[in-house]
């Protein structure tokens, strides 16, 4: 009969391990299910909110191990510590420690001689758990992991119970019955947890991977697109691909004020080229970071009857300024999933970065007009002054040599403040040029000679505004004036397949070799050691802007010899300009 009695023991044990088992397995599957419980997974490690919320559904489970305990021989057989387990595995030690204190307590109030020996385990239990979860991660928990970790909470437990739980032999004869069945259902109710939950991750990562592929989608389609600016016409192109790739309830792209485009629910009041309406944005803009808004308070929208229940806003921001915002609306109460926050804050991150390209772009044209400015406005006041001064000397004994160079200053000065042309013809640059020297050669006399070599083939070929000029200006004013019997400057080009050369060279005084080094440096030291104008700097950041580093100035000089300038930029023959060919290779013009 003895025999008989432990066996009808041992099956009502095993039928109530299976019972337990089942419900920790159905109770798994059911809470995996919820749209919270999913997105916590992802989070649980990192926000204090998740790992509060994890905390209560494993205390729950812990809790419910205890009311659906069987009682046995003054103690209880349960589940209890599987919620502990569990919550470390997943959550970490915070969770851990917080689902074995809530099991710890409710075990407290149900009594019974194991009753410290339950508590204590419970909550250092759940705490080694957490540390397990730190050793290879949530996602790193498999269910070999998981049982292991089962089984070793269960030993835990049961040297608990045999050292702490008084009389001794009470406990002995408890854990004879209990200690096989416990270890045994509880190691495994731990294992199919965990198997239900990588389930879960597994779904995860399949529905990133194809987030990826949406973004890369909207991303290979919206490529270059902010290049020009946030505006309405690429706001509107823009929402059209996000809401047809992404199937939200509705899109919409903001600028700092105002709604840029809409597409979807809540368009009759969200409407395009007015302001913004939602308390999300204004919280994005201030904060510059995503605003993740579950309800309709969140959003913040001020329309009673508006149907957008959730919302994910991520600013575009560039060097911590605020330049609008992307929006992806949910309606119904639709939960915001994980891996729609990561795809639309990656689609917002590569649009920010367009924008800094476009605002890089923009800086860039600025540079290039207000370097275009300086070139235009840098006629030397005592060239003008003392050009007025040669023609005034000039008009009484010289009438019509003072008239044509009352004319050429006057072309001079309109050619240079007017144009607003970034490119030009060499032989109108050179016109611009010959103009300058004859002004010059007023003053000097045969002190200055020109020698112009251009090749037919070159005339017509387009250069940036001011890229002859200022080098002749430099030749002669600080190559040949400072030499007692003046000299030459010589200008000529050539080309070959891929290069266009053109030389401008003087056999004036030179230029020290420790200035020469410097010449083209745009630092202040540098400008200030050469003390040779900024026009002949200004002309090499040019080239090198617009020909993106093909095209420069290159500077050799020897002191007492000469100096020689040679402009190299790529030859396109195909720009080359139809109509007359002027003849060049003339002295002077």
């Amino acid at each position: 009969m003895g025999w008989e009695r432990v066996m009808f023991t041992y099956t009502e044990l095993i039928k109530s391990v299976i019972a337990n088992a089942a419900i920790v397995g159905i109770g798994a599957y059911l809470t995996t299910q919820l749209p919270v419980f999913r997105r916590t997974l992802s989070y649980s490690l990192y926000r204090k909110r998740d790992r509060l919320f994890l905390i209560i559904v494993f205390g729950f489970f812990s809790v419910l191990g205890n009311i659906f305990g069987v009682p046995i021989l003054g103690s209880m057989l349960n589940t209890r510590i599987v919620g502990a387990i569990v919550g470390g595995l997943l959550g970490g030690p915070v969770v851990g420690l917080g689902v074995g204190i809530i099991g710890a307590v409710h075990r407290y109030f149900m009594g019974g001689f194991t009753m410290w020996a339950s508590v204590s385990a419970n909550v250092l239990v759940g705490y080694l758990s957490g540390l397990v979860c730190q050793r290879y991660g949530s996602r790193g928990i498999n269910v070999k992991i998981a049982m292991i970790t089962g089984l070793c909470g269960e030993v835990i437990l049961k040297i608990f119970v045999l050292s702490l739980s008084q009389p001794f032999v009470a406990a002995w004869e408890l854990e004879k019955v209990i200690a096989i069945p416990t270890i045994v259902a509880n190691s495994l109710s731990v294992g199919l947890f965990i198997y239900i939950v990588r389930d879960v991750f597994s779904e995860q990562e399949k529905m990133q991977a194809r987030s990826a592929q949406q973004a890369m989608r909207v991303i290979g389609k919206t490529s270059r697109l902010l290049r020009c600016g946030l505006t309405e016409e690429v706001a509107e192109k823009l929402a059209h691909e996000l809401y047809y790739e992404l199937r939200p309830a509705a899109v919409a792209i903001t600028g700092e004020t105002n709604v840029l485009a809409f597409l979807g629910s809540g368009s009759d009041h969200h409407v395009k080229g007015k302001p913004i309406l939602t308390a999300a944005t204004a919280l994005s803009k201030k904060k510059g970071e995503t605003v993740i808004a579950t309800d309709k308070s969140g959003i913040g929208c001020p329309y009673l009857n508006c149907p957008l229940t959730g919302v994910v806003d991520v600013p575009l921001m560039i060097n911590q300024e605020f330049m609008g915002s992307i929006k992806i609306f949910k309606t119904k109460k639709e939960p915001i999933l994980p891996y729609e926050i990561e795809l639309i804050q990656g689609i917002a991150d590569f649009l920010s970065l367009q924008l800094a390209y476009f605002k890089m772009d923009e800086q860039a044209r600025l540079l290039a007009q207000a370097e275009y400015n300086i070139l235009k406005a840098q006629i030397n006041p005592h060239f003008l002054f003392n050009t007025l001064a040669t023609i005034r000397s000039l008009i009484r004994n010289e009438p019509e040599t003072a008239r044509v160079l009352i004319k050429d200053l006057s072309d001079l000065l309109r050619k240079t403040m007017a144009q607003n042309r970034e490119f030009i013809e060499i032989r109108e640059e050179l016109a611009t040029v010959f103009r300058y020297i004859r002004l010059e050669k007023a003053r000097f006399g045969e002190k200055i000679k020109v020698v112009n070599t251009i090749p037919e083939e070159v005339l017509e070929h387009n250069i940036p505004v001011f890229s002859i000029q200022p080098i002749v200006e430099n030749a002669i004013k600080h190559g040949l004036a400072n030499k007692k019997l003046g000299g030459t400057v010589f200008i000529r080009a050539w080309h070959n397949e891929h290069t266009l050369y053109i030389e401008v060279a003087d056999d004036g005084v030179g230029i020290p070799q420790e200035k020469l080094s410097h010449l083209l440096q745009d630092d202040l030291n540098s400008i200030k050691a050469t003390r040779i104008g900024i026009g002949i700097r200004n002309v090499n950041n040019r080239l090198t802007r617009i020909y993106e580093g093909k095209g420069g100035l290159r500077i050799t000089s020897t002191e007492g010899v000469g100096t020689q300038v040679e402009i190299f930029l790529p030859w396109l023959p195909s720009i080359l300009a139809p109509g007359e060919v002027v003849v060049g290779g003339q002295n002077d013009e």
